[in-house]
């Protein structure tokens, strides 16, 4: 039997980041992952024409430039590791149906410019509307990389001033509500709520203001792209785990995790293999997955597999398409839409919302993609003078007419439909433009990665009742489990889901229960 201090189920980028500060702590870790590749959500590969590389989950890198793993490179993957960012400007421009476009750059004077051409009032309102949130981000203080702290005590603290107040009406307003009470021109509107939606929940839900605050890093964090690929953020944490004694093993699909008298103790693997754990076991799971799939009711406190079971998942979820082309889409819009990477198109008004009230009712429409093209920035990723694009749209999992296994049959369909809808915004993406593709549904992702139960990478959806120290359940938000020596990190915990490193602060916690001082591994 193989034996190891710390065993890491799932080799998603939150389980390595957890690894990797583990094992520069002289901790003997092992990893195991049920696919071929590493990484989960955060991976590269080629899957339409040979040289091309292509993101089949994230692209953009924007809440990790946040994280001290990255803005102080605390484990060297940037000096050491050889990872390396690039910062695309605009960081966004958002195509509407009559070709006029809004922009969002680093510089907030040239996001004024480019709001003023739909409202000069939006385009004064705006650097009060980002000072002021920010002020009211500045007064909760909420930590994103450490544990939270228990969710009464953050609402009674906030309770205490008027600015926290504030920050507390936000949070449990909709991003809607917040953005009405700013600005008057629909296509505003429209632009900064659609970036507030890439938390898969439709604007106008109550609870989605707290994305509000993700929108103000475009001007203080910016968004990036790794050279060669989202996976670059994988590669250096693997060759730092390795470095430093780790164990990573793929293709290893665990069947359920061995607990006795309360305790954690082994892994076993569906090839009948157990691997035991000395010290701690991590999961890198989904909650469902961990507590319903891997391991049974004992040792667990009444009613808490009923409160798992009623998480809730995300409101619609991707389809995603992988194109090598020739050229690089010419957006009709021009100006921003072609001098970025990634394009949003947008409907305006009634039909914007309609689109997120019907993926409600299981309805899929092709009119919003988003668009990235990697490659104008980064031509490493495709042979000389090739480029690649990243097709992103919102579906539902489960349709109306015939359920999450329709999507088998309407899949192309739909994708034909979203590709048509770039081919009106652009002037040169008919088949001649189009080497190679490869597309996924929403089905394609379940059966994909285990963890992303409906299609949701997120694991759970980020509704404010399912955020901060309520992710993923109340009382059960600081990485540990009610089984001794279990640990979770990755999307179902705090600070969620999408490419930030929050594996950061799991390892804290960890680390505090096996007597190392998580300051002195990084060294301050």
């Amino acid at each position: 039997m193989a034996k190891h201090d710390v065993v890491i189920v799932g080799g998603g980028h939150n389980g390595l980041t957890v690894a990797a500060y583990l094992a520069k702590a002289g901790v003997d870790v092992c990893i195991v992952e049920k696919l071929d590749k590493v990484g989960g959500g955060v991976v590269t590969r080629e899957v339409t024409v040979p040289g091309f590389k292509h993101d089949t989950a994230s692209i953009y890198h924007q809440l990790i430039q946040a994280n001290p793993l990255i803005h102080r490179d605390e484990l060297g993957l940037v000096a050491r590791y050889g990872l390396k960012y690039l910062y695309p400007d605009p960081q966004m421009t958002i195509v509407f149906p009559d070709d006029r476009a809004l922009s969002i750059y680093r510089d907030v004077n040239k996001t004024v410019q480019s709001i003023s051409q739909f409202s000069r009032k939006d385009a004064e309102v705006y650097p009060r509307f980002l000072e002021y949130m920010s002020q009211a981000a500045r007064v909760a203080a909420v930590a994103t990389f450490s544990p939270p702290i228990p969710f009464g005590r953050m609402v009674a603290l906030l309770d205490g001033s008027e600015m926290g107040q504030e920050y507390l009406r936000i949070i449990f307003s909709s991003a809607t509500d917040i953005i009405e009470e700013w600005f008057e021109s629909e296509h505003v509107k429209t632009a900064i709520t659609r970036v507030i939606s890439e938390s898969m929940i439709a604007p106008g839900e109550k609870g989605t203001g707290v994305g509000i605050f993700v929108f103000g890093l475009f001007h203080s964090r910016p968004s990036a792209l790794p050279v060669g690929g989202s996976g670059a953020l994988v590669d250096a944490l693997v060759a730092l785990v390795k470095d430093n004694g780790g164990t990573i093993r793929v293709s290893s699909p665990v069947k359920s995790i061995k607990a006795v008298g309360g305790e954690a103790r082994a892994v076993l693997l569906e090839s009948g293999e157990e691997i035991e754990a000395k010290r701690a076991i991590v999961s890198n799971l989904s909650v469902k997955q961990l507590f319903l799939q891997m391991l049974g009711p004992e040792g667990l406190p009444d009613g808490f597999l009923n409160r798992i079971r009623r998480l809730k998942h995300s409101t619609f979820v991707p389809i995603l398409q992988a194109l090598a082309l020739n050229e690089a889409p010419n957006y009709k819009a021009g100006g921003g839409a072609n001098e970025g990477v990634l394009v949003e198109l947008s409907p305006v008004g009634d039909d914007y919302l309609a689109m997120f009230e019907n993926y409600v009712h299981g309805v899929p429409n092709t009119q919003a993609p988003m668009v990235g093209t990697a490659t104008r920035l980064d031509p490493s990723r495709a042979p000389a003078g090739k480029h690649t694009l990243y097709v992103y749209h919102y579906e539902p999992y489960n349709l109306k007419d015939g359920g999450p296994q329709k999507w088998d049959q309407i899949k192309q369909q739909v994708a034909d439909g979203i590709l048509e809808a770039i081919r009106q915004r652009t002037t040169n993406m008919g088949p001649s433009n189009i080497l190679g593709r490869w597309i996924y549904s929403p089905l394609d992702f379940e059966r994909y990665n285990s963890a992303w139960e409906t299609g949701d990478f997120l694991h759970i959806g980020m509704f404010v009742t399912q955020m901060f120290a309520n992710r993923p359940i109340p009382g059960w938000a600081n990485y540990r489990t009610p089984i001794k020596k279990l640990y979770m990190c990755g999307a179902s915990t705090h600070p969620g889901g999408g490419v930030n490193a929050g594996g950061r602060a799991a390892v804290q916690a960890i680390m505090e229960d096996l007597g190392i001082d998580f300051r002195k591994v990084i060294g301050r």
